[in-house]
């Protein structure tokens, strides 16, 4: 268990200070993101190496592509619904979003910025090999398949928590969508890697959610 709850202090604390407005729109949010997930992920897969599994956990098999991009979707259709539902274009809580947009700074700037999207895929990547290997693997050693996946995603979605207080909105209060997404994506991608004992199609579900949702798409359109 110590390298599961060093993660998740390690990036709780990583998320409460990227996701400050101090580091609102700057490249302090990705710096202060992006190199401990580097720094753990360096070490998960160090981990693979020593235990002689990098090449079955990491490299690509038929189908994998087909089943990642049908996941990520999916996971990309039931987020527009849960914010139509969480953020209605008629409501104060509109404001949450309009906060996490803040956070990233200019989407369209960002999608044309070749430095800014490669950083959020390598962040991506470091966290399919923290979350779905090195920490799913020790919770699933310690106890068991069935209960390792849904205690990864939990540990995922704690690492959001400060996001209720740093991207709270004044009017509509504390802002639970980073929360709510962490949790629901980390189940199904923790639950997709366990079931397939493969990193790879977690991985590109998750790039294609984070790419089309955050970036490709804004919301409400208009």
């Amino acid at each position: 268990m110590k390298l599961t709850l060093l993660t998740v202090s390690v990036i709780t604390a990583a998320m409460a200070l990227a996701f400050s407005l101090d580091a609102a729109a700057s490249p302090r949010f990705w710096l202060i993101l992006g190199l401990p997930y580097l720094a753990l992920a360096a070490l998960a897969v160090y981990k693979l190496w020593d235990e002689g599994v990098l090449l079955d956990v990491l490299a690509p098999r038929w189908g994998d592509l087909s089943v990642g991009f049908v996941t990520g979707l999916v996971l990309v259709v039931a987020s527009w619904g849960a914010r139509a539902v969480l953020t209605p274009a008629d409501s104060t809580r509109l404001g949450w979003l309009f906060r996490i947009y803040a956070q990233l700074g200019d989407t369209d700037a960002l999608q044309r910025s070749v430095v800014y999207t490669s950083a959020l895929f390598a962040i991506v990547i470091c966290e399919e090999l923290v979350w779905r290997s090195m920490v799913l693997d020790e919770l699933t050693r310690r106890f068991g398949a069935r209960r390792g996946w849904p205690l990864s995603a939990l540990c995922y979605g704690v690492t959001a928590l400060p996001t209720l207080y740093t991207l709270r909105d004044p009017i509509a209060g504390y802002n639970p969508l980073l929360v709510t997404a962490a949790l629901g994506c980390g189940i199904v991608w923790s639950f997709l890697t366990s079931l397939k004992g493969r990193l790879v199609p977690a991985l590109i579900a998750h790039a294609f959610f984070t790419y089309f949702s955050l970036m490709q798409f804004r919301w409400p359109a208009g």
